[in-house]
This record gives structure tokens, C-alpha cells and sequence, in this order.
């Protein structure tokens, strides 16, 4: 009896690049290259913001500086749609909306070319309010 084996490496593939050294630096724990972009992009967005949140004094601007910027690296982490990080589900929703065929739709591949309107009577249509066509009549 022959049995055919077969092996998937589907989790395998999805599983993120580990990154450990930055331009020769050791970073203290591995992060993911999502995780990375997700710490950067926080950092200069709060560097940026400084003078709208940082009234705490400097530890506490530190503390909310680091809660925030940790915050964002473990949910980037931990946070999984569908087995895929945010950035690469953010990276699709992007290209199906750009996409021409979310618009107008898609037919094996091509756009599909919308039919024109046409015009349910050609004569066209009178819509008169009743009122206005009974002034001239009186009853009595």
C-alpha cells in the first residue's frame, strides 16, 4: 500500500523576520521588522508632538514616552489578522482600494466597461401637484 505524504510550511513562511543587530548595534531583545518601523514611526510622531503632551515634567514625559512607544511594539507583535501582521493587512486593504477594480469592478482580470444609462421613457414624465390643477375650477 503506498502513502503519499505531504508537508505544509504555511505557518512557516508566515513567520516574521527576526531582526537582533541594527548597523553593528545589538539590540537589547529581537524585534520584527513591523515592530521596528512600528517604534520608529512612534517615536517621531511623539518627538514631533512634544509640545502638545509632554506637561508632565521630564520623568513623567519619559514614562509616557516609553509606555507609549512599548505599547505600540508589543501590539504590533501580538496583533494578528487572519495569521499576518497589521502593516502587510494594511498593505492589502491598500491595494484592493487603489486598485481600479474597486471601483468599477473586475471581470477575469479586465475592467468591466459599465453599460450606459438609458432612459426607462422617452417621452418623459409630467408630475403636477393637484392643487395647482383645480384653480381654475369652482364647484358651486
Amino acid at each position: 500500500m503506498d502513502v503519499d505524504i505531504y508537508h505544509s510550511y504555511t505557518q512557516a513562511l508566515r513567520h516574521p523576520v527576526i531582526i537582533g543587530h541594527v548597523a553593528g548595534w545589538r539590540l537589547p531583545w529581537a524585534l520584527s521588522a513591523s515592530q521596528l518601523g512600528a517604534v520608529a514611526a512612534m517615536s517621531g510622531l511623539l518627538l514631533a508632538t512634544r509640545p502638545v503632551w509632554a506637561h508632565l515634567g521630564s520623568v513623567g514625559n519619559l514614562a509616557v514616552f516609553t509606555v507609549a512607544v512599548g505599547g505600540v511594539g508589543w501590539a504590533v507583535r501580538h496583533w494578528r489578522i487572519e495569521g499576518r501582521s497589521p502593516f502587510l493587512v494594511a498593505a492589502g486593504v491598500a491595494v484592493v482600494l487603489f486598485s481600479p477594480g474597486c471601483r468599477r469592478g473586475v471581470r477575469n482580470g479586465t475592467p468591466v466597461a459599465q453599460p450606459r444609462p438609458t432612459p426607462s421613457n422617452r417621452i418623459g414624465t409630467v408630475i403636477r401637484c393637484a392643487s395647482v390643477g383645480d384653480r381654475g375650477r369652482t364647484d358651486g
